[in-house]
């Protein structure tokens, strides 16, 4: 069972294949469009479906999604979550 089937807080990532609409981005030489993203450089979860860890996406100028803090690209993350509310004690 994936992470974002054991807990609903998880937005599992959408990969959607280009259609003829999506001219815009075959110009880019990109196969398909990425859905249920978090804002840019907002740091959250990510899982790959065995590991979590803190991270951020961003796009780079030729319009490629990556994870800036690791350097992963998008297709290795198989979903998010916002980070939780910090501890606070007693």
């Amino acid at each position: 069972m994936k992470a974002y089937e054991k807990n609903p807080d998880w937005n599992k990532l959408i990969f959607r294949e280009l259609t003829p609409e999506d001219e815009e981005y075959t110009k880019h030489k990109w196969m398909y469009i990425v859905m249920n993203l978090p804002e840019y450089n907002e740091d959250v979860l990510v899982t790959d479906g065995s590991d979590v860890w803190v991270d951020a996406f961003d796009e780079d100028i030729s319009g490629e999604i990556y994870l800036s803090a690791t350097c992963c690209t998008v297709d290795e993350v198989t979903a998010w979550m916002p980070l939780p509310e910090p501890y606070i004690g007693e």
